[in-house]
């Protein structure tokens, strides 16, 4: 149990990767966690494309929004992807394709961690491109991406406002702010339209 709370807060969304190489056993191992997730009715409903064929890679860095820039140096990106059709469809309108393979890209994220690797997902990338660099299907959504590598001491390559998120404190909202017991009692915003 010890293991699994020391990832979650040693886990951040670092950015300064290296371009060392990730064997194929340790990417294997981090495919494998994710797997290992919970889902509606075990429908298991991710689709993981592992990319680290350079060509491949290059080709849906191609795709990343400037801001992603900092991805570059990454040996591998884990693409999570699937379609409504792969899990549960709740009557009332709720899908829980996304909140499975949310929960198996949080185990990839866990694991990585523990092994000593960044894994930081990303929603700013195009996906026609990234879909299209990668043969997924039209029906199918690519979720994320998970940039994968191992951190680096090297902030030359990232931003300023990127160097200073580095070395930076993990900042959390309040837990009173998320958190509130036996009914909704937030002080989000209420949209009076709907």
């Amino acid at each position: 149990m010890q293991h699994i709370v020391r990832a979650i807060e040693q886990r951040r969304a670092r950015r300064a990767l290296s371009d060392r190489r990730i064997d194929r056993a340790s990417a294997g191992r981090l495919l494998e966690a994710a797997h290992l997730a919970p889902s509606c009715a075990n429908n298991q409903p991710w689709r993981m494309i592992a990319v680290n064929d350079p060509e491949t890679l290059d080709a849906v860095k191609a795709g990343l929004s400037k801001g992603n820039y900092w991805a570059e140096p990454s040996p591998l990106i884990v693409a999570f992807a699937s379609q409504v059709d792969l899990d549960c469809r709740i009557p009332d309108g709720r899908e829980y394709f996304l909140f499975g393979c949310g929960l198996a890209t949080m185990n990839l994220m866990l694991q990585a961690t523990e092994m000593g690797l960044i894994a930081h997902p990303i929603a700013g990338f195009r996906q026609a491109e990234v879909k299209a660099a990668l043969d997924v299907p039209k029906d199918y959504t690519v979720i994320t991406l998970v940039i994968v590598g191992y951190p680096t001491d090297d902030l030359s390559g990232l931003s300023e406002k990127h160097q200073a998120e580095e070395m930076s404190e993990r900042v959390r909202r309040p837990m009173a702010s998320v958190v509130s017991w036996n009914g909704f009692d937030f002080d989000d915003p209420v949209d009076e339209t709907s």
